[in-house]
């Protein structure tokens, strides 16, 4: 029997774990592909809050429970998270998940009770999960650092697995072959010696999940999304859906369009499909979770000869920049379908570089993808390179004066914001610091062109750009910054930024173009626009401030945020202000608006509702021996020990995943390298507990010393900030993650030891507190992830981890009474 316990307890907890991350991130992945992020942003942290109502069940039918054998009892906890796992994401292919139902939460009953079902239906395989994992911890009090261990072990192989996993074999076959897993080992449970029957069911289940099922191709979308969605906005006679390919950042399908309705489209979004070719060749459209889309043209011979479509050089706005530039050496930041790259080639480029994140995009674009001969094998044409990888990385790795154009046409990184759970609205494409990384890379003489939604009505999102091109013009040593910008307006934004002053005659040349293609000149204004006011000459009343160093003071008093941005906190599409946002009058606007502060306010009502439900009511009706001797004076302590455990590991965590995007080169290598590492090292840290009390020689618990070293590991990691990983962009890929692993490693390890030491001082005699740590460390984590961002918005990601440096002094505080008190 002590075999059993020692070997399957720490099978089980790992598996469970494993499963718990990996289901996270999968339905996540259906989440994005059904609706905007403000709702998966939403629904997200009711996978933890799953996880905490498993440790209340505990809590209060821990004695219920224990009349099952153990082994009885886990086998059919896993066979209920198989079918739950696989249950859940079937479900929620189907229900209806729409933002409407955020924005109205407030006057419509019909909206509540649709969040409460998503709510209902993504939490009940977690809510399994955390059962199981404090069933065994509340049951094993002694193990508890060991159990630590094989928990995180199992959830950061879950991080990294998930990746190979989906772009392998999709959503549905990943969960089905985790649930097949859970079922092969509750057999085991059930009858170990069994083996052959064991080998029977792995053969017949693997057969049924790859042989004979199908992945799931039709999802109820949220008709917000729009005309990206294909299907929901064309008939079936006027596209054909020729991919359909899962990756870690969502689901690329492409579809071509037939006849009139690729005119239609054109017409709509002219900006999105502008190319240098006349007549408009036959073209079909990327859709990445219906939402980061971008056309690939037909640019092959055959597909150019269809259409009589002929090269007409400078026939579209777009092209202004080459007005300006003979023979340059080009970088395209969202390569996309090619388009920019082929416009390059008219224009006699010498090299040609593309960055290009979605790597389904990639796929179809590169040898053996369907796009490959259809788009003219435009990935691999003469001087050019196309590189998977986000644009600022490449950027970074590129030597100093080496590229003539920069361009980054419309490139919004939908699929990049939806790559985590907790990624919301950034983009590091768009702060001061990139900004600074183009110019750096550019020639003298040479430009970035920019093309961004325009907002004429009143400006702000080119506004926030203007004033950002500005600010790094400055830091670049500009004397006159102001003289280095043009930009245009006609449907959207053009704005070219050169290194250099622009000369007289340059500014002609460029007046000239934009006016004779129906664009207005807004910046500088002309003096007819300056005498007519207005909106539109806002970039230049701007200006008048910057050049008095009072810009301050006019972005205090403007309508929305346009201050400059910063690595530090890259929330680009921010610009609504707090003041504006009324909860029960609010509104989405594409991906931006109101509809964001609303999301997060739901989120923090949930956790301190959740908080409420989970920590004292818990202890008000618990008849638990445990809880009940605990002296009156340990509640306090144990209460902010774990809260502050909770809320304090996720402020670490998240801005952790954000610094090292730019390092790895995608938010998906963060996400992956730093999750998955970060809580490995968590588990190890869990088991040195038991080593550094037997080691310590004064009565100074090891954890003082824990949270000194965290915390001056922190502030020196903050304070070197992410201009310190420049010069390391040169090392190979593995050489990045090593380096990632070896710096997040210390981290964990000293994370590690607190919960573990909690754990271990409670168990003495009240381990019925168990699973009520398990439970008050969930519901602050929730709290935590959603402060994160909030804070980091406002503040920064570095007063992020300055505060978690705070709540970690209070735990060391916490901690040290309750070893007085118990």
């Amino acid at each position: 029997m002590k075999k059993f316990e020692f070997n399957s307890q720490h099978i089980v907890i790992f598996l469970v774990s494993l499963v718990c991350i990996s289901q996270e991130l999968f339905l996540t992945r259906i989440l994005n592909l059904k609706a905007w992020n403000h709702v998966v942003y939403t629904v997200i942290p009711f996978a933890m809050l799953g996880y905490g109502i498993g440790a209340n069940i505990v809590l209060v039918f821990n004695d219920f429970f224990k009349k099952f054998q153990k082994e009885r009892l886990l086998a059919v906890l896993l066979l209920l998270v198989a079918l739950t796992t696989l249950g859940t994401a079937f479900l929620l292919k189907d229900i209806p998940i729409r933002v409407e139902y955020i924005l109205s939460i407030f006057a419509n009953v019909n909206a509540v009770g649709m969040l409460l079902l998503a709510y209902t239906i993504f939490m009940v395989p977690f809510v399994l999960i955390g059962f199981v994992i404090v069933y065994l911890f509340t049951n094993s009090p002694q193990e508890s650092h060991r159990l630590y261990f094989f928990d995180l072990l199992g959830a950061g192989l879950g991080a990294y697995v998930f990746f190979p996993f989906i772009n392998n074999f999709a959503v549905f076959h990943s969960l089905a072959l985790f649930s097949f897993i859970c079922i092969l080992t509750a057999i085991w449970l059930l009858a170990p010696k069994l083996k052959w029957v064991l080998a029977l069911s792995w053969i017949l289940l693997f057969f049924v999940c790859f042989f004979i099922t199908s992945e799931p191709a039709e999802y109820v979308i949220d008709p917000r999304k729009g005309w990206e969605w294909i299907p929901g906005n064309f008939k079936k006679k006027e596209y054909e859906h020729l991919v359909s390919r899962w990756h870690p950042l969502g689901r690329t399908d492409v579809y071509r369009m037939k006849g009139a309705s690729g005119s239609r489209v054109y017409q709509s979004n002219p900006g999105t499909f502008e190319i240098n070719l006349i007549p408009l060749p036959e073209f079909s459209y990327f859709s990445t979770n219906f939402l980061a889309g971008t056309p690939v043209y037909a640019m092959s011979q055959a597909g150019l000869a269809q259409n009589h479509s002929q090269i007409r050089l400078f026939s579209q706005r777009m092209e202004v920049a080459y007005t300006l530039l003979s023979k340059p050496k080009v970088l395209v930041i969202g390569a996309g379908g090619g388009r920019d790259i082929f416009m390059a080639h008219t224009h006699g480029a010498t090299q040609i570089i593309g960055a290009e994140i979605n790597p389904g995009i990639v796929a179809e674009m590169s040898p053996g993808g369907k796009m490959y001969e259809y788009s003219g094998r435009i990935y691999t044409s003469e001087n050019t390179k196309v590189y998977a990888i986000d644009g600022r990385h490449l950027v970074k790795t590129l030597p100093s004066n080496s590229m003539d154009l920069i361009v980054l046409n419309g490139v919004d990184t939908f699929s990049g914001l939806s790559s985590g759970a907790y990624a919301y609205a950034e983009s590091y494409l768009y702060t001061k610091n990139a900004m600074e990384d183009y110019l750096r890379v550019l020639k003298d003489g040479g430009m970035i062109n920019l093309f961004r939604w325009a907002f004429p009505d009143m400006p702000r999102e080119e506004l926030r750009l203007h004033a950002i091109a500005l600010a790094a013009l400055k830091s670049i040593g500009a004397k006159n910054p102001w003289d280095h910008i043009i930009i245009g307006l006609h449907g959207w934004s053009i704005f070219l930024i050169k290194k250099t002053p622009f000369t007289d005659k340059e500014r002609a040349i460029v007046y000239d173009y934009l006016t004779r293609h129906n664009s207005i000149v807004v910046y500088p204004a002309p003096p007819v626009l300056k005498k007519l006011g207005g909106p539109l000459t806002t970039f230049d009343k701007y200006v008048d401030f910057f050049k008095k160093d009072s810009q301050h003071s006019f972005e205090k008093y403007y309508p929305y945020d346009i201050s400059v941005i910063t690595d530090d906190n890259p929330f680009f599409y921010k610009y609504y202000r707090l003041n504006s946002f009324n909860p029960f009058h609010t509104f989405a606007l594409h991906h931006t608006g109101p509809v964001i502060f609303l999301t997060q306010a739901l989120i923090l009502l949930q956790a301190v509702i959740f908080i409420a439900l989970f920590i004292f009511i818990p202890l008000l009706v618990s008849k638990k021996q445990g809880i009940q001797r605990m002296p009156g004076q340990a509640l306090k302590p144990f209460i902010t020990f774990f809260a502050c455990l909770g809320a304090g590991f996720m402020l670490i965590e998240i801005p952790l995943m954000q610094r090292f995007v730019l390092l790895l080169g995608s938010p998906i290598y963060s996400l992956s390298v730093v999750l998955a590492v970060l809580l490995a090292a968590t588990g190890v840290g869990s088991l040195t507990v038991g080593f550094l009390d037997r080691m310590k020689k004064s009565t100074e618990p090891p954890l003082t010393y824990m949270t000194a070293m965290l915390v001056i590991y922190l502030v020196i990691l903050s304070l070197a900030g992410t201009r310190i990983y420049d010069f390391f962009m040169q090392f190979s890929f593995l050489g990045r993650i090593l380096l990632v692993s070896g710096i997040i490693f210390p981290i964990g390890i000293l994370l590690g030891t607190f919960f573990a030491s909690g754990l271990r001082l409670i168990s003495r005699d009240h381990k019925d507190a168990i699973a009520w740590a398990w439970g008050i460390n969930c519901g602050f984590s929730v709290l935590g992830s959603i402060l994160s961002i909030i804070i980091a918005q406002f503040q920064g990601f570095n007063v992020v981890i300055a505060l978690a440096c705070v709540l970690y002094l209070l735990a060391l505080l916490s901690f040290r009474k309750l070893l007085r008190t118990l």
